[in-house]
């Protein structure tokens, strides 16, 4: 791995620096901080050359230096890794620390998973089975060889195609599947308070959508999917008190302390 220069410490310090304090840091103040005996007047060099590169930005003549919107977001692309599970110890967590970091976080079981096995019981019932759910029908000869062929198939898929070729027990099951409420859904206070300080309530609809988190992929999402100036991480996450796979949804501005928030949950 290649070793990270001064200035990309320096970066790094200031962001974190700023994440904790909402403040624009000084070099003094940083040079405090940091444990590689890089003098004040040193700092202020990278400063310059941070500032030059668009990282950093001054917000008033005689203050001190924040990040700007491109370097938070680079930083949480290279901290954050959404296609590696997230352990969570238990949902309080969520809940005490979506508060303390003033986040919007969904926590919902992983409905869309794949078709593994068809189960004959007796000839009396067919059982899908799915990695987080089962499904019981009535058996049927045709029903089981129709489903054979469909192995693989993705349980909205399956729903779907249940209504098209008529299988109504098999559609309204899946659908019930699909209709169950989060297991957790906390800081939409904070979603509001965002949506009005930005003055934009259209991402507020897609969150309000039920199951809108399954519908898409894991991964960091900034301007667009999200207002500019948030952020929003989607990723698979394991429970261990209840030892289940969700998925996990969260949202707040791009300055809020994701990482430490992700620390927390986590203990």
């Amino acid at each position: 791995m290649k070793k990270p220069s001064k200035q990309e410490l320096i970066l790094d310090a200031i962001i974190q620096t700023y994440l904790k304090s909402r403040m624009p840091i000084g070099s003094l103040e940083l040079q405090m901080k940091m444990t590689l005996g890089i003098s004040p007047s040193t700092i202020r060099i990278y400063f310059k050359k941070l500032s030059d590169v668009g990282s950093l930005e001054q917000l008033h003549v005689s203050g001190g230096r924040v990040p700007t919107h491109r370097a938070l977001m680079g930083y949480w692309q290279e901290k954050l890794d959404p296609t590696h599970p997230l352990e969570i110890k238990n949902i309080d967590k969520i809940k005490r620390s979506s508060h303390e970091h003033n986040l919007f976080c969904i926590v919902e079981k992983t409905a869309n998973s794949p078709f593994k096995e068809l189960v004959t019981v007796q000839n009396r019932f067919l059982i899908l089975v799915f990695d987080e759910h089962e499904v019981v029908l009535k058996f049927n000869a045709k029903v089981e060889q129709f489903l054979q062929r469909l192995f693989g198939c993705q349980m909205r898929e399956l729903k779907d195609i249940s209504a098209q070729v008529g299988l109504y027990e098999l559609h309204e099951k899946l659908s019930a599947i699909f209709s169950q409420a989060p297991i957790l859904r906390e800081g939409e206070r904070e979603m509001y308070s965002i949506a009005q300080e930005l003055q934009n309530e259209a991402f507020i609809q897609r969150f309000q959508t039920l199951h809108f988190v399954e519908s898409i992929t894991d991964g960091l999402y900034f301007d667009g999917f999200v207002p500019q100036g948030c952020m929003a991480i989607k990723q698979k996450a394991q429970l261990k008190d209840e030892d289940t796979t969700v998925d996990f949804f969260c949202f707040g501005r791009i300055e809020s302390d994701f990482e430490e928030f992700f620390n927390q949950v986590k203990e």
